[in-house]
């Protein structure tokens, strides 16, 4: 129901959408490429926003870090100081279906500074700045307004200019779902749930006699997933 995410956003559901997402971070850098681009116009191309950090957001937000510190360093040397990744998160927590541990490893692991690959690089590879130590960033509590042709725009005022915008925060919940929802006292009060079922540890929908749910539609209260 968020305006403009259809019209402007690259989803991760079907192997067309990956191919499709694929060829657009390369005609990415080809475009930066251009000698008439200007620094802001190559900036706003090369940030790549990412909608979700659920398992989805989080590793495809990982596997576009590897190939930044990696093919990019190695063909794109002279853009990487325009480089950004910023995944943004509606709620406090990256993983939330994960235990703790996992939540903390992923964000370090998302946002330790990156490592120049000098052998990598071709041997006429200019020697530019590189990437800058905070060119990934994770956003907590930052739930998406709108979305533009190019400005990812916040609740909070926060506009976020992009060239590509990666929505990963899954699909909304099914009509079935929040109607059994809406008729169960035990399942009103938990904030974390966020229109899941919430059950326990054998997926015992609380509230219930007899109703079990798994996958996408339940949250496991008290039982994070572990690493």
């Amino acid at each position: 129901g968020i305006r403009g995410v259809k019209e402007y956003c690259y989803f991760l559901k079907q192997i067309a959408d990956a191919d499709r997402l694929r060829r657009a971070i390369g005609n990415s850098f080809e475009r930066a490429s251009y000698p008439a681009m200007t620094d802001a116009e190559r900036r706003r191309t090369l940030t790549f926003v990412v909608v979700g950090a659920g398992p989805t957001g989080v590793e495809f937000a990982a596997e576009l870090k590897d190939f930044v510190e990696q093919e990019v360093q190695r063909y794109w040397p002279d853009l990487l100081p325009f480089v950004r990744i910023i995944i943004l998160e509606a709620s406090d927590r990256v993983l939330m279906q994960f235990e703790a541990g996992m939540q903390n490893k992923a964000v370090q692991d998302l946002t330790r500074s990156p490592q120049r690959t000098e052998p990598a690089q071709p041997s006429d590879a200019p020697d530019g700045p590189g990437l800058r130590p905070d060119y990934v960033q994770v956003l907590l509590k930052s739930s998406v307004k709108e979305v533009t042709a190019t400005e990812v725009l916040l609740n909070d005022g926060t506009v976020i200019p992009y060239g590509i915008a990666v929505w990963a925060a899954g699909i909304g919940p099914l009509p079935i779902t929040l109607d059994l929802i809406s008729q169960v006292e035990e399942q009103k009060n938990d904030e974390q749930a966020r229109g899941r079922l919430v059950v326990d540890r054998w997926l015992r929908v609380q509230g219930t006699e007899g109703v079990l749910a798994l996958g996408d539609c339940s949250f496991v209260r008290g039982s994070p997933l572990p690493a």
